[in-house]
């Protein structure tokens, strides 16, 4: 409790410091990352700064639920993609990451060189990739960025709008796979503030509603999957199939529900680039699996791209890796 505290405080004066606030959150962007990106823009709005969220994610290859989520807050916030925001950069600018710690994550990495003028706000496990800041606030522990923010808000006494409080309620629903892994009484507690402040279940439930072509293909690499040593589940995808990496992400959430301790699904995302998404009921501390092969995340979710070898390879690799006793508490 005392360093989130520390980070109210020593956030605020940065902010005040800075000529303008920019938050980053990771590529790939999900709910967790714009939620709580658009909490911390409130933030700043308090204290009569401007601020700007930067994305760079192709439109096209954003979850359309998220979609939703940019589209219709652009109408309140600044949602800028880099080339944009580098055109009105100033050197006084202040950096938030957002749900991210890793350089290789962000899409603003070459100009993360001052950690003076960075603060991160994580849930994801540092490593040798974690940018260098003067205010890191990482805790593994946590559910979710959108927590973390919620939270903030609270102690900023900030009352975020029924929509906001939608975006931060899904980014806590996404990470927790629908409030089934990774909860605390915190968590719910902070689920609570947000019903409260007018977030509606419904209306975070509708943004999470299947693509029928998407979830087709999800269910029929769920359908592949084998059950290894220690009850956990792998599935390949077809090598010559290109899948999303929020579809391989369903895909290893959808197999908790059978009785299996962590899941991995591995697939080709294009650019030959070979994707694991992994996640976790407790026992297998996916992130760090994930950080042996380049990679991170925390004790129930993690992933990591591979360039340099084939779907088969990186199987192979991974269950290398998962010989008992590594990582299986």
């Amino acid at each position: 409790m005392e360093e989130i505290k520390n980070l109210r405080v020593n956030m605020e004066q940065k902010i005040l410091e800075a000529n303008n606030v920019v938050i980053v959150p990771h590529t790939g962007i999900d709910f967790d990352a714009i939620g709580s990106a658009i909490g911390l823009s409130l933030i700043a709005r308090r204290m009569k700064k401007p601020s700007s969220i930067v994305v760079d994610d192709p439109f096209h290859q954003i979850d359309p639920g998220v979609q939703l989520v940019i589209e219709a807050a652009k109408a309140d916030f600044s949602i800028l993609n880099r080339e944009k925001y580098l055109q009105s950069r100033n050197e006084e600018d202040l950096f938030v990451l957002t749900d991210v710690n890793k350089s290789y994550l962000v899409s603003l990495k070459d100009e993360l060189t001052n950690p003076e003028k960075i603060i991160i706000i994580d849930h994801h496990n540092m490593d040798d990739a974690t940018v260098k800041a003067s205010e890191t606030y990482i805790d593994p522990n946590v559910s979710s960025a959108s927590e973390i923010v919620s939270k903030l808000l609270c102690m900023y006494k900030i009352k975020p709008t029924p929509e906001v409080a939608n975006y931060l309620l899904a980014g806590i629903y996404l990470d927790t796979n629908k409030l089934t892994k990774n909860t605390s009484s915190e968590t719910m507690r902070m689920v609570a503030r947000l019903l409260e402040f007018g977030a509606s279940m419904n209306r975070v439930t509708d943004l999470f509603t299947e693509d029928f072509v998407s979830d087709r293909r999800v269910q029929e690499l769920v359908s592949r999957a084998k059950i290894a040593t220690y009850s956990i589940a792998t599935v390949c995808a077809d090598p010559e199939i290109e899948y999303t990496k929020e579809e391989l992400a369903k895909v290893a959430d959808y197999l908790l529900k059978y009785k299996v301790d962590a899941a991995f699904a591995i697939g080709n995302i294009g650019n030959d680039t070979i994707s694991i998404s992994a996640r976790s009921k407790e026992k297998v501390d996916v992130g760090a699996v994930m950080q042996e092969l380049s990679g991170g995340g925390n004790q129930f979710s993690g992933a990591t791209k591979l360039t340099d070898c084939s779907i088969e390879e990186a199987e192979k690799r991974l269950v290398k890796i998962l010989q008992p006793p590594c990582y299986i508490k």
